[in-house]
């Protein structure tokens, strides 16, 4: 029997492969802020259903599209933004973007579509974890560096350091961020799992960077990238976030792109961290509830 599953952030990329190999089998919705380009790059989908993740009151309105259509079986956290630089953007509701987009959206449609939810997949990356690798540090990342849900949602971060640095640490902390929502989640009885999907050379996680650095992300990097640690293509993990969403019983809350379980790093499971999240994540989202209300 087929099962219905949702992507969020399926126009290209992980989302895409993984929604296209679902799309064989399963019904498919899948979200994007560009509808048409969303379809065009799931063919196979059910229907496309347009969000912009960098406001809660359009999450929510996608939230309630989505809940129209009964039980959904999977959702799949799977869109994020990574800045190059600069000053912290916010969005409209006043958040740090990437904490904003890469977390807090995606949790706010998760605890909306609850009553009929039943697996949240989450995407993790070994950007969280401060221990040193050769790809992480060839990239400038230096692990998630969690303070409080208040302090990443007002964009505030290592003032020792540049704006680069900066914007690495908060794309690695919403990282964090989701594995410690997996725990989280686990704690309620959630059925909640992560996959890192490795680095995958050619991907669209680039497209903020200089037009040097797009064109060899997406030419160098797609020929020689995958001979680097943690390695992997957007088909291998999209194949593998695939099988995560559709596997029925799981023997382990992270994964990654060769299927194999993982343990993540110690920070991404302590209880403090993720109970402070996760309710400070509902405190935020209905602040924004109520701020529109007003």
């Amino acid at each position: 029997m087929s099962k219905t599953i949702v992507i969020v952030g399926a126009s290209s990329g992980l989302g895409r492969a993984a929604a296209r190999e679902l799309a064989r089998g399963q019904r498919v919705i899948v979200c994007g802020r560009d509808v048409e380009r969303t379809r065009a790059a799931v063919p196979g989908a059910a229907e496309v259903v347009r969000v912009d993740l960098a406001s809660l009151a359009d999450a929510q309105r996608c939230a309630k599209e989505l809940a129209a259509r009964g039980r959904i079986d999977v959702l799949i956290c799977n869109a994020g933004v990574q800045a190059a630089g600069g000053p912290a953007r916010f969005t409209r509701d006043g958040y740090e973007e990437t904490f904003a987009v890469n977390h807090l959206a995606h949790f706010a449609i998760a605890q909306w579509l609850a009553p009929q939810l039943g697996r949240v997949v989450w995407i993790g990356s070994g950007t969280h974890d401060p221990r040193g690798r050769l790809g992480r540090l060839l990239f400038g990342f230096r692990g998630g560096r969690y303070t409080s849900a208040r302090a990443l949602a007002a964009g505030e971060g290592d003032a020792s350091v540049d704006d680069a640095q900066q914007a690495r640490d908060r794309y690695a902390t919403s990282k964090l961020c989701n594995l410690l929502t997996v725990e989280a989640m686990a704690r309620r009885g959630i059925d909640a799992v992560a996959l890192d999907p490795g680095l995958m050379p050619g991907t669209g996680i680039a497209r903020e960077r200089g037009a040097l650095q797009r064109l060899g992300w997406s030419t160098i990097m797609r020929a020689v990238g995958l001979m680097l640690p943690g390695a992997s293509s957007a088909r291998r993990s999209g194949r593998a976030l695939a099988w995560l969403a559709t596997e029925p019983v799981l023997a382990a809350r992270y994964y990654d792109y060769r299927r194999r379980p993982i343990e993540a790093w110690e920070g991404a499971r302590r209880g403090d961290w993720a109970e402070e999240l996760y309710a400070t994540s509902c405190e935020l989202v209905a602040a924004a509830s109520s701020s529109r209300a007003s």
